[in-house]
């Protein structure tokens, strides 16, 4: 019995996360905050770090959300990886709706599509993850 307690709680708690759309308790008191007509939160200034989709985005730092609660952009806390690009920490990443990765500022090198993207620069994908541009090294 208290295994299946503990079972149904964990399932619960973990559910939870997916289930429950972002509302402005992750803002910064008395900071502008926007929404879309149906009432979904737009973008605020963070109050604390925040996790979504898979990015640690900065506290005290904008968060862009698109109507369906996926991440739009925000500013990064820490590196952030998608697939073999790792986009900087404390830089600016944003997404498609889809959750595909639009454009962020390279921690590293990165060969995409037979072209080598210099790092600290910004690299911009189409939602299909080929590279629209990018900075050349020098």
């Amino acid at each position: 019995m208290k295994y299946t307690i503990v079972m149904l709680s964990i399932i619960c708690i973990a559910g939870a996360g997916t289930c429950l759309a972002v509302d402005k308790s992750i803002c910064n008191p008395g900071s502008e905050i926007t929404y879309y007509s149906k009432g979904q939160l737009q973008s605020c200034s963070l109050e604390n770090d925040f996790a979504i989709n898979g990015v640690n985005c900065k506290q005290s730092e904008m968060i862009n959300l698109y109507e369906n609660g996926m991440l739009k952009s925000c500013a990064t806390r820490t590196y952030f990886k998608y697939g073999n690009i790792t986009c900087n920490q404390f830089s600016q990443v944003s997404f498609y709706e889809t959750g595909a990765l639009s454009s962020c500022d390279l921690a590293s090198q990165v060969q995409i599509d037979g072209k080598t993207c210099a790092q600290l620069q910004p690299i911009f994908l189409f939602e299909d993850g080929k590279l629209k541009s990018c900075s050349m090294p020098d």
